[in-house]
């Protein structure tokens, strides 16, 4: 009996990344199949958008 694989270890989580960033994120943090080097490199450019964000708002 096959098991169905779950939607955050496929190709999708790349998109919905773009398309809609939290659910993105929560595949990314879910994935079995991406490596965790590239979730500490996707959480550091959320978090490096985030302070960008923040200090170019507040000048």
């Amino acid at each position: 009996m096959e098991t169905k694989q779950k939607w955050y270890n496929r190709y999708i989580v790349g998109y919905l990344l773009i398309l809609c960033p939290p659910l993105g994120l929560y595949g990314v943090y879910k994935s079995e199949t991406i490596p965790l080097k590239w979730k500490k490199v996707t959480y550091a450019a959320l978090a490096f958008a985030i302070i960008g964000g923040i200090i170019l708002y507040s000048i």
